[in-house]
């Protein structure tokens, strides 16, 4: 045994010796090559005529392929024309491209050129200053913008732009950049001053696209704004509305009115803006805004309390009883002018706080309005206070919150404790694959919080198959074993082995099943001659005279195994098994002979065959179904007509 173990590790050690040995020739050879290539490059660098470099390229001219790409390129880029020719020449009938060099090398050379040729222009060194050409559309929540490296829509531009800078601010959107087309650079710059507040922090900017500029500006509020910038009587030549977007953005905007004013064009006349009333109003007329009685002219609105609640909705994620925790959403108020965050508390019921001992409130977390749907987190295990009923969220801001509150009642989510004592179940089903019967649970001990029983398929003990594991739900039962009945003929899906039955209510299932392995029941005599089927059927010569009547004995031999069989059915027959036995061969049932009977039967005097009949079947029979496989033999009747000679 050692010396095999010996044997063994050596063989190991020198394979991976080889291996080693392999991967350091490997890149010791690579290391050479590249040190030739740059022995190659430096004396090609160093000729001073083209013959010099011919002189130095010569010993390599019948071996192209072996020459890297920076070779070729030194040639063309050398401008040693007829060496250059010569080496392509020379590819054709060494079958190597080289067009990936030559055409880079090319390159370099005519963009070189053309860099000439521009600078014979004395401006061409001063980038002309350009508007660029953009588009724009809108949803409910943000601004959408498309800015295009040209002075005109319609009309070619640079393709890309360096040192791209981009600026958003409160009300204002600015970006410059570099750019080249038709021999000339240009700084393209744009400046918009907006209609409304945007929320900059939340704007994005992305030069991805080929020619262009994407921009989405977030909108403080959601609005339907009247246009894209503040002074309505500010003309950009090369704006221009973004149809085919606009068209796709409509649908949000359905139902929302056009508003007419926003705090940016109130400040522009040194007035503040009423949102409950869409106008413009001196400081001193805040006290004509409806709930906004209060000015403020650093944001250049009339303010006060809150006037618009938000709602929310909570699924608690904590399956301890007395205790919570998850994701409280919070769904944005109608319109979040000036809500400065969401407040989120334990309620006693839809709209007062719940208080503790000390008279304080139980807060549970704030949100900062979005512009979208907000949420504040409850941490695992957090106990539910004595008393508390809801969740309750409120507007606030610097001068307090909306009395009203959103509002959802309170679930403290609890899984079943107990689970199914044991499942049962036996397929009598007799088709492969396929099963039926009756599927017995075993009723929880603990049914508390237990509504249904889940029954699913299962690729083991305690896991469901990946997908379509479902078979149903079953209502518990008091005082018995509540059961299923799989129908008859149901698949078994692909990696099914297991049932499983969980005990489940609202909030889930509890994660430990009871289990029962599958066994697909399959009928006996799934192939000829299995030990299960009958050995031989035989029937005596026919001792009755007339026609279509026969006398005689039928004897059948016993299956090798009879442990599951229960009888054998003895049929008339249309043709022999051999042609398929249950395929439409059977012409009439002559007796089921039970498994420990005598197993012969006796056709008297005068006993009838059905027409068609041509041979006598014996099948095996179990609790599953008859088999489909039999043996046969054949039925001469000896009153039969003699058939005429040919």
């Amino acid at each position: 045994g050692r010396c095999q173990w010996a044997a063994a590790w050596w063989y190991v050690a020198a394979v991976a010796s080889l291996a080693l040995h392999g991967a350091t020739g490997a890149a010791a050879a690579a290391a050479a090559a590249a040190a030739d290539s740059g022995k190659l490059l430096q004396a090609l660098e160093a000729a001073a005529t083209e013959d010099e470099g011919r002189a130095v390229l010569e010993p390599h001219l019948e071996s192209l392929k072996s020459l890297p790409s920076e070779v070729i390129e030194k040639v063309v880029l050398r401008q040693w024309w007829n060496l250059a020719r010569e080496v392509v020449a020379k590819s054709h009938t060494q079958q190597v491209d080289l067009s990936f060099a030559v055409r880079k090398a090319v390159r370099t050379l005519k963009d070189e050129a053309d860099e000439l040729l521009r600078t014979l222009n004395p401006k061409y060194g001063m980038a002309q200053q350009v508007s660029p050409a953009f588009q724009w559309a809108q949803n409910d929540t943000c601004v959408f913008l498309t800015i295009k490296y040209t002075v005109r829509w319609n009309a070619p531009g640079a393709l890309e732009v360096t040192d791209p800078s981009v600026n958003m601010t409160k009300s204002g959107f600015s970006f410059t950049g570099l750019g080249k087309h038709s021999n000339n650079k240009y700084k393209y710059s744009l400046a918009l001053d907006l209609f409304d507040q945007i929320s900059s922090e939340s704007s994005t900017w992305s030069a991805a696209s080929v020619g262009k500029l994407s921009v989405t500006l977030r909108k403080k509020w959601p609005r339907k704004w009247p246009r894209l910038l503040s002074n309505k009587k500010t003309k950009i030549g090369n704006m221009h509305m973004w149809m085919e977007m606009q068209e796709k953005l409509d649908t949000t905007l359905s139902g929302m009115t056009t508003v007419a004013n926003s705090p940016v064009t109130c400040g522009a006349s040194g007035k503040l803006y009423c949102l409950a009333t869409d106008t413009c109003k001196l400081p001193a007329n805040c006290s004509q805004c409806p709930g906004k009685t209060v000015p403020k002219e650093d944001d250049n609105i009339c303010t006060g309390r809150p006037t618009e609640k938000a709602t929310l909705s909570f699924k608690d994620s904590d399956m301890d009883q007395g205790e919570i925790g998850g994701d409280v959403k919070i769904n944005k108020a109608r319109n979040e002018f000036d809500i400065e965050k969401y407040d989120v508390y334990f309620g006693k019921d839809e709209r007062s706080k719940l208080e503790g001992q000390a008279g304080a409130a139980y807060h549970i977390g704030s949100a900062t309005p979005t512009g979208g749907d907000a949420s504040v987190r409850i941490p695992s295990g957090m106990k539910v206070p004595d008393g508390a009923t809801h969740l309750l969220v409120f507007s606030k801001n610097e001068f307090g919150e909306f009395a009203t509150p959103g509002h959802t009642i309170l679930t403290d989510a609890v899984l079943p404790k107990g689970r199914p004592t044991s499942l049962e179940f036996k397929d009598e089903d007799g088709d492969k694959g396929e099963v039926s019967g009756i599927v017995t649970i075993g009723r929880a001990q603990d049914q508390e919080h237990l509504e249904d029983y889940a029954l699913h398929w299962g690729k083991s003990e305690k896991r469901k198959i990946s997908s379509g594991s479902f078979i149903r739900d079953v209502k518990p039962s008091a005082d018995k074993d509540p059961t299923h009945h799989l129908a008859m003929s149901t698949k078994i899906p692909e990696g099914a082995t297991h049932l499983l039955a969980f005990a489940k209510n609202e909030h889930g299932d509890n994660p430990s099943p009871a289990s029962v392995k599958v066994i697909d029941g399959l009928k006996p005599c799934q192939k000829g001659g299995a030990a299960d089927c009958p050995v031989e059927v035989t029937i005596s010569a026919d001792q009755d005279m007339d026609p279509k009547q026969v006398q005689a004995k039928i004897q059948v031999t016993k299956a090798a195994n009879e442990e599951d069989l229960s009888h054998y059915s003895v049929y008339w027959g249309r043709r022999s098994c051999s042609e398929g036995g249950q395929t439409g061969a059977k012409n009439g049932l002559i007796k089921n002979i039970a498994v420990g009977e005598a197993m012969e039967h006796e056709l008297p005097a005068d006993s009838p065959v059905p027409d068609g009949t041509t041979h006598v079947l014996a099948f095996s029979k179990s609790r599953l179904g008859e088999s489909d496989n039999c043996v046969s033999a054949a039925l001469t009747d000896a009153g039969a007509p003699a058939k005429p000679e040919l």
